[in-house]
């Protein structure tokens, strides 16, 4: 039985009162409890000037950042174009007093292929120069990559849930970004270290407890993760806060996050120590923070942000190193000692810079622009060659994005992002075969 079908059953499961079909899902109820069925398919044909071949389990499907690897042009189908396609049930029952128990379990689906979305079998498979295009992500094949928690809920006091949930800084990005946080046509909706806090991998947190409260204008949000590791109660843990004032057009939000022992997987090398099938996984810490803001003036917003993200050695590199799977593949290597330089601990920061602007031209079509600027720090303490790059360096990002609704439930876009880049984050020097590349692409998104 497919994971889809799970899904239908658990739905059919409880024989309804009442039933109606709203452009947030199909919803069923019965006494004082209610489950709806939801979900988003998102997919369509893009052109990638320098790529390897699409990836029927990576999330979207191609790379539309600079890589060392491809160095032909690829045509092919993507998914997630703008978002993620998914499936979803959520459910609440009330509990009196103004209190409702919920709970919400999401799957990622590659629409294009009729796979689970498994970004971690596609690594397993390849070599970073392989054939194919792979990278990491948190959506690696579980039955709700998206999302699976529970918890209690009150309009007063606010929501706290258990389980595996979006992180606080994946949950801004869409809502500050003039392409809604695009996965194919922006770097912040492409790769999940933005909202990440500085690792894809956690953009999405398991083992974690989330609050959010709203009151008025303001709204806060806290989660947690439990490590669960023998003898250290912080090792593999999170931390995260955020803090919003959005009172109607005007919106700001902040939010922090620390990350203890983060685990990012990578290719195999295609040895003996390493073979095809397995991962490597590469162990250390994060801090991030960020800063985005919005405003609209009728039919124009504007919007806007800033994020520092910080990498440092692991906090318990014994425990890290005796990792032995990770998202159900084999790890066959793991780095705890990825920023040390000549025996010292370094640090890597990253500073990134968005700024865009969208315009509903009329109230189906709507015209996204924004700008997208990555600087990364120098943290070699000077042992590159003479004449050669340090880590140091930029990557520019300008994009487009035409959105056209025929109805709530169904839109068409078109869409373009170029990008530029100098030194470490992209130098012909250090072994990439391009320091720039395009991708255009149109897709359709059904919402239900």
């Amino acid at each position: 039985m497919t994971k889809t079908s799970l899904l239908l059953l658990a739905l059919a499961a409880g024989v309804p009162l009442a039933a109606q079909a709203a452009p947030g899902g199909l919803t069923i109820t019965k006494g004082d409890s209610s489950i709806t069925l939801y979900g988003i398919l998102d997919v369509g044909v893009a052109s990638v000037a320098h790529a390897q071949s699409f990836d029927p389990y990576h999330p979207l499907g191609a790379n539309p950042t600079v890589s060392k690897f491809g160095d032909k042009s690829a045509t092919g189908m993507f998914d997630g174009g703008i978002s993620p396609s998914r499936i979803g049930l959520k459910g609440s029952t009330d509990l009196g007093n103004g209190w409702k128990g919920i709970f919400t379990l999401e799957g990622a689906i590659a629409v294009r292929s009729g796979n689970t979305t498994n970004a971690a079998l596609g690594v397993a498979q390849n070599t970073a120069a392989g054939e194919m295009q792979s990278a990491s992500s948190a959506v690696s094949g579980q039955l709700f990559a998206r999302g699976a928690f529970a918890g209690i809920s009150n309009k007063d006091f606010g929501t706290l849930t258990f389980g595996r949930h979006t992180a606080l800084f994946l949950d801004i990005i869409g809502g500050y970004d003039a392409l809604q946080g695009s996965q194919l046509f922006t770097p912040i909706g492409y790769s999940g270290s933005y909202g990440g806090g500085g690792a894809t991998e956690n953009s999405r947190v398991d083992d974690s407890v989330k609050y959010h409260g709203q009151w008025q204008a303001f709204s806060l949000g806290l989660l947690h993760k439990f490590g669960g590791v023998a003898g250290s109660s912080s090792a593999r843990s999170t931390d995260q806060f955020s803090l919003a004032y959005e009172p109607g057009p005007f919106g700001v939000t902040v939010a922090y996050q620390t990350y203890k022992d983060a685990m990012g997987i990578g290719n195999p090398a295609g040895t003996a120590a390493q073979p095809l099938g397995t991962v490597v996984a590469t162990a250390f810490d994060t801090k991030a923070f960020m800063l985005a803001a919005r405003y609209k003036i009728n039919a124009l917003a504007f919007k806007g942000g800033y994020e520092q993200m910080k990498y440092s050695n692991p906090s318990d590199p014994l425990d890290d190193a005796a990792a032995t799977s990770l998202f159900g593949q084999v790890v066959s290597a793991v780095n705890v000692t990825p920023y040390t330089v000549a025996g010292q601990s370094v640090e890597k920061k990253l500073d990134v810079y968005w700024l865009g602007a969208a315009y509903d031209v009329t109230d189906r079509f709507n015209v996204g622009v924004s700008y997208y600027h990555v600087k990364q720090n120098d943290w070699s303490l000077g042992t590159t060659p003479t004449g050669s790059p340090k880590n140091s360096g930029n990557a520019k990002y300008a994009s487009l994005l035409l959105d056209y609704h025929f109805s709530k439930a169904f839109d068409t876009y078109l869409g373009y992002m170029g990008v530029s880049t100098d030194g470490g984050m992209g130098s012909t020097q250090i072994g990439y075969l391009h320091d720039s590349n395009s991708t255009v692409g149109v897709g359709l998104r059904y919402a239900f």
